[in-house]
């Protein structure tokens, strides 16, 4: 008899299957394809694309839908997206790749690392440290506001300054002293891209491509200078709904958030899966206490997002019960995952082609994923 599977990947459902005669991943694979499918059924995305890898090392991948709706052409597994926050581990895996390097620390304080016609604009600069910013408990106002996000839709290809995302920072007060609590804030990455390209003396979008993506193997992963709106190759575009349709929004600078991620990191389900891996075993750095020193999670409570924990550059979720360590991201037209199951050993990588309801389309993939 053909398994599921094989009939999927005949029908052109999935991208690629594992050659295992195992009874076991052949129901998980057809559970997750079935899932990807309800959820484009049911109208919660035109189109979403899934990697699951095995604590074996193998590694499914499934789509369902559309990668681009206008021209009705459906998803792919190898194609390119935006995966906004993302970014963000990537760019910490950079920063403490020089805190090992002692280029760097993570008691360092802004006022130390950036000149003061940045840090006069942000209060407390003399006391916010690194590690404050990697964990987002640097009570540093939010930049992204209702008015930037409409002065983004409005001109897409705006290149965003760093004067400009200091201007709205700087007239917000404080959201709490640093060091009190977790508050997510795009500004903290934004200003941490600042202070590794000072420290380093070349931009931090150098030092991410050649410290993280070449040294990670990832041949479709790529970081777009400002001014260059192109996404290579086939590329899912990436929709907005907007008065009842969907606005295409997949050309939007990529200054548009900085080092906090935003549009400036292209990628792929495969290569974010490598990255995780890679990330996770240690690969990165040169000292096992790096690595702890990264995944030691303080409490991060954010019932909207699941979000239980925050480390330096990761996420630790909690939904229904099952537990997922990774990262989220969220931009223009794109919502994309990137996460470990300890409980099966399993990592899950995958984005949908729309600003909606990640959770809708998470929750079931992570409950199959936490089973056997």
């Amino acid at each position: 008899m053909v398994s599921v599977v094989l009939l999927l990947c005949l029908a052109g459902a999935v991208s690629g299957c594992d050659d295992n005669d195992d009874d076991e991943p052949t129901t998980l694979h057809a559970d997750l394809q079935a899932t990807l499918a309800d959820v484009v059924a049911r109208g919660v995305t035109p189109g979403v694309a899934l990697a699951v890898t095995s604590k074996e090392g193998q590694t499914w991948l499934g789509v369902a839908g559309l990668g681009d709706v206008e021209q009705k052409l459906p998803m792919s597994a190898q194609h390119h997206f935006r995966a906004g926050s993302v970014l963000k581990s990537f760019v910490a895996a950079a920063v403490l790749q020089s805190v090992e390097r002692r280029t760097l620390a993570l008691d360092d304080t802004l006022a130390e690392r950036l000149p003061a016609s940045v840090t006069e604009r942000i209060a407390n600069a003399e006391t916010i440290t690194v590690a404050m910013l990697l964990s987002h408990r640097s009570g540093i106002p939010e930049w992204v506001t209702e008015e930037t996000n409409m002065a983004i839709v409005s001109d897409p290809e705006h290149v965003w300054t760093l004067e400009e995302i200091l201007g709205v920072v700087g007239a917000q007060a404080p959201t709490f002293p640093p060091g009190a609590q977790y508050g997510y804030s795009n500004t903290n990455y934004v200003l941490l891209g600042e202070i590794l390209s000072a420290a380093e003396g070349r931009s931090w979008r150098e030092l991410v491509r050649e410290r993280v993506i070449q040294r990670a193997g990832l041949s479709q992963t790529f970081l777009p200078e400002p001014g260059d709106l192109g996404c290579p190759t086939p590329c899912a575009r990436g929709y907005v709904p907007f008065d009842e349709e969907l606005a295409d929004l997949t050309v939007v600078d990529p200054s548009m958030a900085g080092a906090s991620g935003g549009h400036a990191l292209v990628t792929t389900v495969s290569d974010l899966a490598t990255f995780w891996e890679q990330l996770r075993d240690g690969a990165l750095f040169e000292r096992a206490e790096t690595l702890d020193a990264m995944f030691a999670f303080q409490s991060a409570p954010d019932p909207e997002s699941r979000l239980i924990g925050y480390g330096l550059g990761v996420m630790q979720l909690a939904s229904k019960g099952i537990i997922a360590i990774g990262h989220l991201g969220t931009t223009a037209g794109y919502q994309s995952f990137m996460l470990y199951v300890p409980k099966t050993g399993r990592y899950v990588t995958g984005f949908t082609n729309v600003m909606g309801d990640l959770a809708a389309v998470l929750e079931p993939i992570l409950d199959r994923a936490a089973r056997p």
